[in-house]
């Protein structure tokens, strides 16, 4: 085990105290996982860095059933995320979609969207052509949907999907405020786990720190919440303000060693759960000091790493393993 004492990595100073204290995620990784850590670049861009890429071609991509539009146009994304996604905006384009996919070797999609005044993300019409991809093309199929009820519970079962993922808000103040839904609370993430677990999904609840306007405020309630709920994995990523509306994007993000914090607590309360670093955080100096503090905490992967986190992670007697796979997806390949 490699600890720094107020020493730098790659020019960055990093918190010997913080990293101390984090050591405590390290040993309950450890003795839940092992020491095996994936790394993960997902095919919707390609990545690389002097000590981390993938050659071959990728293996699971993103598409959005609303293509570039979101009706909630929420101020912390404002339908960005969506951009880099294939649109498919009929049950029929996503079929085809889907089999253009698997013809070139693609065996994974993500399947989300914009979400409506209501924050649901519209996917019953698209249940159908869910099921064709997983049964007659064996595709390995996820859905990252806004709130949950009863009937799309049930529908995503029937339709076979491998996981679903949801973000889950803990601060009404973050639901009204940053999400524009006066009308809808804590509460109503609390009960679309409720739903999906019912029906015995793969829920890979997803927690956006610094999703406040870049303050920590209900991150550590959305944590408490979902470890009622046994999920498959959990998946901690940082807010990117650059996405958002415009006074979103000049505010700062969390400070890493926040963050860091924020990682460690959901390390002790889901000890026996995969939790992964994803795809959305920060880039330069920051997400460098975040991925070597989310190494120290326990996570069990990491997604598009910053450049030498790869090369630290051997140096602390981990086994790095390349992932070409979503990062919620972690709990099938253990």
């Amino acid at each position: 085990m490699r600890l720094i004492d107020g020493a730098s990595w790659e020019g960055v100073i990093l918190d010997g105290t913080l990293l101390e204290e984090l050591y405590e995620g390290f040993e309950i990784r450890k003795r839940n996982f092992g020491n095996t850590i994936y790394f993960h670049s997902p095919g919707f861009k390609h990545y690389e860095v002097d000590d981390f890429k993938v050659d071959s071609a990728p293996k699971f991509v993103d598409v959005s059933i609303t293509g570039r539009q979101c009706e909630l146009m929420c101020d912390h994304c404002a339908s960005k995320i969506l951009w880099h996604m294939i649109p498919a905006t009929t049950p029929e384009e996503l079929v085809k979609v889907g089999q253009e996919l698997k013809k070139k070797g693609i065996d994974g999609i993500l399947i989300s969207g914009g979400s409506n005044k209501d924050g649901v993300v519209e996917l019953l019409p698209y249940l159908k052509a869910m099921k064709y991809l997983k049964e007659e093309l064996g595709m390995l199929v996820t859905c990252h949907v806004g709130l949950v009820d009863q009937r799309l519970a049930l529908g995503l079962k029937e339709a076979g999907v491998d996981a679903v993922l949801l973000d889950i808000i803990g601060d009404d103040r973050t639901v009204a405020e940053v999400y524009k839904m006066p009308h809808k609370g804590v509460k109503d993430y609390e009960m679309s786990l409720k739903h999906l677990k019912e029906h015995n999904h793969n829920v890979v609840p997803h927690v956006i720190i610094g999703l406040h306007y870049g303050k920590i405020l209900g991150e550590y309630r959305a944590i408490d919440i979902i470890s009622g709920f046994e999920p498959s994995a959990l998946v901690l990523v940082v807010i990117m303000p650059y996405y958002g509306k415009a006074k979103f994007q000049l505010l700062p993000p969390p400070k890493a060693e926040e963050s860091a914090k924020v990682i460690l607590y959901a390390r002790k309360k889901l000890p026996t759960t995969h939790v992964v670093i994803g795809c959305a955080r920060p880039a330069g100096e920051d997400r460098l000091k975040l991925d070597i503090y989310a190494l120290y905490a326990g996570v069990n992967g990491i997604t598009f790493p910053a450049e030498g986190v790869f090369s630290y992670a051997r140096s602390m007697g981990l086994k790095p393993v390349i992932s070409q796979n979503c990062c919620s997806t972690v709990f099938m390949f253990q």
